[in-house]
């Protein structure tokens, strides 16, 4: 999978982009971009932003707009980024055991995260959007507080399957929950 990201979200995370690594990686990295790119089920937005003065990342399906919030992200962290998105992922599908089997394919069709530089101005403006409507820049976090627990996964619920996502399709305006998006298209793009 290819997760594009903001410029601010490269410097703060101390990201390094393709043509910044060394071979053999810089090109295994460039041969998934290559082969990954422009199928925008294996694509990924992701934009920075703070929480209680802890770095947080947001990242955004391209296909479906599911969106989850990582919280509290070091940069020692990165490498594990790949593996929070999927813990979110079978979190929220959790009581449906036949989208689990397909996000475990899902998942192992594209196990390597590499990261490259956002263009997607739609997803852009996704990012920008959630994160002022949906997260009020991270204030709204502070409500998901109970017993001095941040309860993430019940963000990361509310943001897919109660906050409406917008897309214009064919000139007309298409208003769904992204949770429901993606396990619409999950189950169409991975075959029995």
């Amino acid at each position: 999978m290819i997760i594009y990201t903001t410029k601010e979200t490269r410097e703060r995370l101390k990201l390094k982009m393709p043509n910044e690594l060394n071979p053999p990686l810089s090109e295994f990295v460039k041969e998934v971009i290559n082969k990954e790119s422009g199928n925008p089920m294996l694509e990924w937005g992701a934009k920075l932003f703070y929480f209680d003065r802890r770095k947080c990342l947001q990242v955004v399906h391209f296909a479906s707009k599911l969106t989850l919030f990582l919280i509290d992200i070091k940069v020692k962290d990165i490498e594990k980024i790949g593996d929070m998105i999927a813990f979110y992922l079978f979190e929220l599908y959790k009581d449906k055991p036949n989208v689990i089997k397909k996000l475990e394919k899902f998942i192992a069709s594209s196990p390597f995260i590499c990261f490259d530089k956002i263009t997607n101005k739609s997803i852009i403006s996704t990012l920008n959007h959630t994160e002022s409507n949906f997260a009020f820049y991270g204030n709204r976090f502070y409500q998901y507080i109970k017993n001095n627990i941040l309860h993430s996964k019940q963000i990361n619920y509310d943001v897919n399957f109660d906050f409406i996502f917008s897309s214009s399709l064919d000139k007309s305006d298409m208003y769904f929950h992204s949770g429901e998006r993606f396990e619409k298209l999950l189950l169409e793009y991975i075959a029995d």
